[in-house]
């Protein structure tokens, strides 16, 4: 999304005060448009890979628990990107400038395969795999309570975490479930975009107004698509108590030292003074 983000920002400071190159410069079209088109459903993907590796890790299979590691997650990541890259591979070869305008002219059949694609690869299919996930994790993590409500109450008295435990999953259960309607109510802005991406060629003569409209839909679906990640610290520290404390601890330790909050005095030894030497003896 820092990609996405930079390739966005630049050319509008940059078109502030020069002319955009989107508007003359053919081979910065084709690049920006396929670099757009891969990082922004490589992000979506990774965070439906995360929704996965949550699940995995809450799963009581040591098979599947041994797919959410380190090592795994960085192998799924590279080889969400490499299938994109692959897969909009045709994007430079079919944008182009026309009127100082970046987009795909006299093409329906590759527009309208790019929105479409776009759609489902980026809502359709993804957001049923993150509620799926969040569903089984919800499923996994009553299983683990009902196991821990089976112990014995000696084995209870014993395990001074359970309570801790059952509060932090609840709590972790809680933000997933935010991050996934927050999520997508972001999208949306983005979902009616690209569907108005579909019908539009369709409407022959657009008045003035409905290009002016069409920009401005443009305009806040890419502002949305850079929300979510800001906002998700924003839902952590409201929906848990837990990231509260653990957030005011970790600022508590980077704003107060120890050598400002102990201080002590230190006088200087006199070597031959009998009173300390008593006191040492």
């Amino acid at each position: 999304m820092f990609i996405q983000l930079v390739i966005y920002a630049v050319p509008s400071v940059y078109g502030y005060y020069y002319s955009n190159p989107m508007t003359y410069i053919v081979a910065y079209c084709k690049f920006r448009m396929y670099l757009i088109q891969i990082t922004s459903l490589t992000y979506r993907w990774a965070y439906t890979a995360a929704s996965f590796d949550r699940y995995a890790l809450s799963s009581s299979r040591a098979r599947l628990r041994q797919l959410a590691s380190v090592h795994m997650a960085l192998r799924v990541l590279g080889v969400i990107a490499i299938f994109w890259m692959v897969f909009y591979v045709y994007i430079p070869i079919v944008y182009n400038i026309e009127s100082s305008t970046c987009g795909i002219f006299n093409n329906n059949v590759a527009s309208l395969f790019t929105s479409i694609s776009s759609i489902i690869n980026g809502c359709v299919i993804p957001f049923p795999i993150m509620i799926i996930c969040t569903l089984l994790i919800q499923k996994n993590l009553a299983e683990k309570r009902r196991r821990r409500q089976a112990l014995t109450i000696e084995q209870q008295a014993i395990d001074e975490r359970g309570h801790i435990l059952a509060k932090r999953e609840q709590q972790a259960l809680r933000m997933l479930f935010a991050q996934i309607v927050v999520y997508i109510i972001i999208t949306t802005p983005w979902v009616i975009y690209s569907i108005n991406n579909i019908i539009s060629p369709f409407i022959p003569n657009k008045s003035a107004d409905r290009i002016v409209i069409e920009g401005f839909i443009s305009a806040v679906a890419g502002a949305f698509a850079f929300l979510f990640p800001a906002v998700s610290f924003y839902l952590y520290t409201l929906t848990s108590s837990m990231f509260r404390s653990e957030l005011l601890i970790m600022l508590r330790s980077l704003f107060c030292c120890k050598c400002f909050m102990n201080n002590r005095r230190i006088e200087p030894i006199i070597a031959n003074d009998p009173q300390r030497i008593a006191v040492i003896r």
